[in-house]
């Protein structure tokens, strides 16, 4: 008997086992609608099974779109599975009722619940893959889609030949294979298969591309289906090389603490355009849930933000609880669903204390000395110690968080905001509300850890008693 079609597709299979892409010696979960795609995969992988040592499990599941018919194929289905001797695992999902939860459409919803399943089955038999029935016609149906949707470079690569997902391989061994051969070699080698209605009906995007859009655009180009899955091809490996470049930027660019990602925006603008979007594309899919995504314009806008604003310091909202934040050179991007700085006043004992600063690793710490002292010794320290005179101070001293309006006596003379203190010492905003703030009873501040003394109590030739202070950061 003349098999032309089946010959091709199990040679085209055996080719993607030479290539590396199908792996050998392994449980494959294969995916079976009852078409003549998926069982057309299952005959050529049971086929072969004896000789690449793939152990096979036939999975299928009914979505509960159509009751008579998805009743029919499943039983065909099980039938299939028990004339190849192959277990068979199938489910029975409510689809619509998904939608109504999620408010996703019918296909969404579909392939989500079918997803789903595939990998509990995967899980259930300890699979190292997963094989699907899409083939070249689904790939230029998927592109042709993208690009009417304006994907980029990352959508025109389609689906893939095999991808890891949650450490199962999902495995497409006839995506290069059309679909009009699937059906001739079903037909040669008298398999048969159901025909699913649904698929006619053009309320369906996908449908709707394959009826009319794909045969309205071949007369254009009478190679257009196996023209788009080439442009996948093309675009799948240019975009793991853009991919792997963004990796190695990242690794020398961005800093990861507590949660945030940052990097300097003077090295940002350096960066070719391209790598620019996929940087911030890269960062947003570490800080949200796998089902968000960020189309180009939202990707643009923070883009044009970092390289274009003549602001020292912005933030932006981003969406999903994100928010790009610039404070001088640094580009930082975090989750707003940590809670912002609470204003603190904790009082200060003058003999042996410590005192820690609330949202930092950072304490104070107070001793008595005695003594005679000079004016010198109370500037001479560096900005994270300080001397006071005792019987100068109006006790008791607290520790507190900015207020609004503060104002710090300089030591050389007049006095000063201390927003502007802030500004002028580049300290970032988002640091601002937990830098502490030394002042007495009546609310004069004395002194800004790490910043600045003021000029209230300074040692003398008459001081007797002095207060040394000292803010000790903990490294992390």
């Amino acid at each position: 008997m003349d098999t032309p079609h089946w010959n091709s597709i199990v040679k085209q299979t055996k080719a993607l086992v030479q290539e590396g892409i199908l792996p050998v010696h392994c449980t494959i979960v294969v995916a079976v609608s009852g078409g003549p795609d998926s069982v057309a995969l299952l005959h050529t992988l049971h086929v072969l099974s004896p000789v690449y040592g793939w152990r096979l499990v036939c999975a299928h599941m009914n979505h509960g779109f159509r009751p008579e018919e998805s009743a029919t194929e499943a039983m065909f289905v099980e039938q299939l599975a028990a004339e190849l001797e192959i277990p068979l695992e199938w489910e029975t999902a409510d689809a619509p009722a998904y939608m109504q939860q999620t408010g996703l459409g019918a296909q969404e919803a579909a392939r989500h619940l079918r997803y789903d399943f595939l990998h509990r089955v995967a899980s259930g038999y300890n699979a190292e893959a997963i094989a699907l029935a899409h083939h070249m016609d689904d790939q230029a149906e998927t592109i042709l889609m993208r690009i009417l949707r304006g994907t980029g470079p990352e959508g025109l690569g389609g689906m893939k030949l095999r991808r890891t997902e949650k450490n199962v391989e999902l495995i497409r061994p006839f995506l290069r294979i059309y679909k009009a051969d699937l059906i001739g070699a079903c037909r040669e080698c008298g398999f048969r298969y159901m025909t699913d209605s649904s698929n006619d009906q053009r309320k369906y995007t996908r449908n709707a591309i394959r009826l009319d859009v794909l045969p309205f655009l071949e007369p254009f180009n009478n190679q257009l289906v196996p023209a788009l899955s080439r442009l996948a091809e093309i675009a799948s490996t240019e975009n793991e090389y853009i991919v792997q470049q963004t990796e190695t930027l990242y690794n020398e660019l961005v800093k990861e603490k507590e949660g945030s990602f940052s990097f300097s925006a003077a090295s940002f603008v350096t960066v070719h355009v391209a790598l620019q979007r996929r940087l911030i594309k890269l960062i947003l899919n570490y800080l949200s849930s796998a089902n968000e995504t960020f189309d180009f314009a939202k990707i643009e806008i923070i883009r044009r933000q970092i390289e274009q604003s003549d602001l020292a310091s912005w933030n932006l909202d981003v969406g999903s609880r994100i928010i790009c934040i610039r404070e001088y050179d640094d580009i930082r991007f975090m989750q707003i669903s940590e809670q912002e700085a609470a204003p603190f006043c904790l009082p200060v004992q003058h003999e042996d204390a410590v005192v820690y600063v609330p949202g930092t690793s950072a304490r104070l710490e107070v001793t008595v000395r005695h003594g005679g002292h000079t004016l010198s010794e109370s500037v001479a320290l560096s900005s994270d110690e300080a001397f006071f005179d005792a019987d100068l101070l109006d006790f008791p001293l607290y520790l507190r968080s900015r207020r609004p309006g503060d104002v710090i006596a300089l030591l050389g003379g007049g006095t000063k905001k201390v927003k502007n203190l802030f500004i002028d010492a580049k300290i970032p905003l988002s640091q601002r509300d937990r830098m502490p703030l030394l002042v007495d009873v009546s609310g004069r501040i004395l002194w800004i850890p790490g910043l600045r003394r003021a000029r209230e109590a300074l040692l003398g030739q008459d001081t007797n008693r002095c207060l040394y202070m000292k803010i000790v950061k903990s490294e992390d």
